[in-house]
């Protein structure tokens, strides 16, 4: 256990009154800026939540064209659009989306496990296994995995072909095996740029960044360059993992990195 430092600071008056402003102010940006805070229970109430909206829309729109003549109504297109959308929509962790073809990156940098400070390593399992369970039908996925152990930064992936693996009910265990041995390795810095240009590379339709923390680098320069990089304009998600409440550089990261390149951003910690 950290032993209390012994030494008395004396403040002011004053300078107690702007600590406490200028924190409140960024719980309450904070608490702005994030569209959930969830922990993995929240996640999946969240999921049942989305998903009985929609029926109940569809329910409604059934009964009101059950009440009107069918070739007088263009109810009947509503209602199929509608169980269109239901089929076709998963809610991953609080993101909403449609597509079917996914690239996810995985933070593995010395942050996620600290011994005697904090473990993400399972939870951060957990949230994958999370999301994969959430797809309402079959996709295609790619795994990045990135640190920098020994200052070199090094990207992993899976599969190692980099070649779209069909994720379905029976291969999901294969998916959550590598996520569980990359944690195994977690050590070293945040090289994010350079781990979703990768993920650019691939060519998704959408990428799902999982991080505990900044990038290594000017988290500035990393949301520009992977914005202007991002020419077809695919969506960027990002789930905040642990503590992220703490760390304004991260938050503003993570927001700038979503709102620019039109994704959602979701905090997940455990508990």
């Amino acid at each position: 256990m950290k032993k209390h430092s012994r030494e008395i600071n004396i403040f002011s008056m004053s300078a107690l009154d702007l600590f406490a402003s200028a924190m409140g102010a960024f719980i309450l940006i904070t608490i702005v800026l994030f569209p959930f805070f969830l922990n993995r229970d929240e996640s999946l109430e969240r999921i049942a939540e989305e998903r009985a909206k929609l029926e109940q829309e569809r329910i409604r729109l059934e009964q009101e064209k059950s009440q009107v003549p069918p070739q007088s109504s263009p109810l009947a297109e509503r209602v199929k659009a509608l169980e269109q959308e239901i089929d076709d929509t998963s809610v991953l962790l609080g993101i909403k989306t449609t597509a079917k073809k996914f690239v996810i990156v995985v933070d593995m940098s010395g942050s996620i496990y600290r011994p005697g400070s904090q473990d993400y390593r399972q939870f951060i399992t957990l949230s994958v296994r999370d999301m994969l369970s959430s797809f309402q039908s079959e996709i295609e996925l790619v795994l990045v995995g990135f640190h920098a152990p020994n200052r070199g930064t090094q990207l992993h992936y899976w599969p190692e072909n980099r070649h779209y693996f069909q994720v379905r009910k029976n291969t999901r265990n294969r998916v959550i095996a590598t996520i569980n041995n990359w944690m195994s390795l977690v050590d070293g810095g945040t090289p994010t740029r350079e781990a979703l240009t990768a993920a650019l590379a691939l060519n998704p339709e959408e990428i799902i960044l999982l991080s505990d923390g900044a990038p290594s680098e000017n988290w500035r320069y990393v949301v520009n360059t992977i914005t202007v990089q991002n020419m077809k304009k695919i969506p960027i998600h990002a789930v905040a993992v642990g503590d992220y409440v703490t760390k304004r550089d991260f938050i503003d990261f993570l927001v700038q990195l979503t709102e620019r390149n039109g994704g959602y951003l979701v905090g997940a910690k455990p508990g």
